[in-house]
């Protein structure tokens, strides 16, 4: 089983998504620690649900409890074309994807996830869609101590952005309603 399959739940996406600000590479970075890249356009990046395998983003999606993840949680992922995969085998391949994800929900001040501004260095997979590269697995958007009162029930725009070791820069964005658990 590749290592980073291995690595699950918003712990391990934190630590990924932390992992990358360390850099293994120097790149050109505009503003901030890490973010954003220089970058062109160039390239797709679709949104997309689902924990290990991409599934279509739906129209609500549920907010998920478990015992292994202390916060209520989305799973987001993403689906690629015409960008460089990487290596989904290892996080710190200076070749991989930079992805950044974000949610922020209607009426709410605050962009979930909280406090990291690093894109994720996670390597992405063959598709079954021809020509495309689905993120090795999700990202786990957790919710932090906001209560979950305060999400369930609200409608919430969530952003995915994607710089490839070619400099090519993609975006998507989408709403969805975020369903109580």
């Amino acid at each position: 089983m590749p290592i980073v399959r291995a690595v699950r739940g918003a712990l391990g996406a934190n630590l990924l998504l932390l992992a990358s600000c360390g850099g293994h590479e120097s790149p050109a970075v505009d503003a901030g620690p890490c973010w954003p890249l220089s970058a062109t356009p160039g390239g797709q990046v679709e949104l997309g649900t689902g924990d290990l395998t991409f599934e279509p983003w739906p129209a609500t999606m549920a907010i998920i409890t478990s015992s292994a993840q202390s916060d209520p949680f989305v799973n987001v992922h993403s689906r690629i074309r015409d960008v460089p995969p990487g290596n989904p085998n290892d996080i710190f391949d200076p070749h991989n994807p930079k992805t950044k994800v974000s949610l922020v929900v209607d009426g709410l001040a605050i962009t979930f996830p909280q406090g990291v501004e690093c894109p994720g260095t996670l390597g992405y997979v063959t598709s079954p869609v021809a020509g495309a590269f689905d993120l090795v697995h999700a990202f786990h958007i957790g919710f932090g101590t906001t209560p979950l009162d305060q999400v369930a029930g609200k409608q919430a725009r969530v952003t995915v952005e994607v710089v490839g070791s070619d400099r090519h820069y993609a975006k998507d964005e989408q709403l969805v309603m975020l369903m109580a658990p």
